[in-house]
């Protein structure tokens, strides 16, 4: 393996994303779904016991089922950041979706915000429409982010009347079920302190944002992996492929590349205090990861030669994963104008 372990992971939950996972991976990008059948083997495994892994162990069965489905391992980790945004509430329903992005943008979260609660008593009315929700196709509750009395509120609403789920057909993270959701007086309840909605549902981004992180170093270990085969079997004008230093070099910075992000994510992990991370370095990584899943992938492509081009092939269906990272979770140019506003405020005293 080109890299450590972020956490443990089940010894039966490590089967199914190293053995069955790739076998599926296919069929997951064509159908943009994962069968019923791998949902449930993965939830009998603790795919979906966040509690029971923590957090290095999400990150590293993420990063497992990233090697051959970033789709699947956004699935996951969806559900993981979910139920922690949700303080540990979510989750009695099977998989749950995250219901934040308006129809309007989703870096503006707060002035895209047009979904409404009316609360009556311990229970809510929902009324509104989000696109991009991540695990809509699977969830039996969604958490919902809303205008309550209070400001913006988290809810949990369970899939029923009132939810209506439209799949969307997206290039990148095909079987992630994601869908727009409109609720029409959808029943739910507040599980989030009013007013601090967007603050709640940030530790669990935060998390997402390591997350991809685990997505990135999943796929570049899978493509290096795949290139150095494919490299290894060839010969140019009477050498071998790998004999040459441009090769050799261009593994090489993905793996360093690689080790570069695998600690900064063991550092998060390292420092956080139960499931909160410190955002600095949740930005820090989930910018680098972007940048690190396009450089593996290349590489593996161009080092394949045509197969790497092949309709269908992992090269070609990871470079269309890639490109999600540099958006989801954040676009890669919020989290750096973040980042300035924390070093100019350091610099600046």
């Amino acid at each position: 393996m080109l890299l450590d372990p972020l956490g443990m992971v089940p010894d039966g939950l490590r089967r199914l994303l190293l053995e069955e996972v790739p076998a599926r991976a296919g069929e997951i990008d064509r159908l943009n779904r994962v069968p019923d059948s791998l949902l449930e083997a993965l939830a009998s495994e603790g795919a979906f016991d966040a509690t029971s892994l923590g957090l290095g162990g999400l990150l590293e069965a993420v990063r497992l089922a990233a090697r051959s489905s970033p789709g699947l391992a956004h699935v996951i980790l969806v559900h993981g950041t979910s139920v922690i945004a949700s303080g540990g509430v979510a989750g009695s329903r099977g998989i749950v979706a995250f219901s934040v992005t308006e129809p309007g943008g989703g870096s503006d979260v707060i002035a895209n915000l047009k979904t409404s609660a009316r609360e009556e008593g311990s229970s809510a009315v929902i009324d509104g429409v989000k696109v991009f929700t991540s695990n809509a196709l699977y969830a039996g509750e969604f958490l919902v982010l809303a205008k309550g009395p209070g400001g913006p509120t988290m809810y949990l609403v369970p899939r029923g009347g009132g939810v209506e789920v439209e799949p969307l057909e997206l290039s990148g993270f095909r079987g992630s079920g994601v869908g727009r959701v409109v609720y029409r007086e959808a029943r739910g309840e507040r599980v989030g302190e009013p007013g601090r909605g967007l603050r709640e549902a940030l530790q669990g981004i935060n998390v997402g944002r390591l997350g991809y992180a685990a997505i990135a170093l999943g796929m570049a270990e899978s493509m290096v992996e795949e290139a150095y085969r494919a490299a290894s079997g060839k010969r140019v004008f009477g050498r071998g492929l790998l004999e040459l230093q441009g090769p050799r070099w261009m593994l090489a910075e993905v793996y360093r590349r690689s080790l570069l992000l695998r600690g900064l994510v063991a550092s998060a992990i390292a420092g956080a205090r139960g499931w909160t991370v410190d955002p600095v370095l949740a930005a820090a990584a989930k910018v680098e990861a972007g940048s690190l899943a396009r450089e593996a992938v290349w590489t593996g492509v161009q080092l394949q030669g045509g197969r790497g081009l092949a309709l269908g092939g992992l090269g070609e269906r990871l470079w269309r994963d890639s490109r999600v990272l540099d958006i989801g979770e954040g676009s890669r140019e919020v989290l750096l104008d973040f980042l300035w506003g924390r070093l100019e405020r350091r610099l600046g005293g």
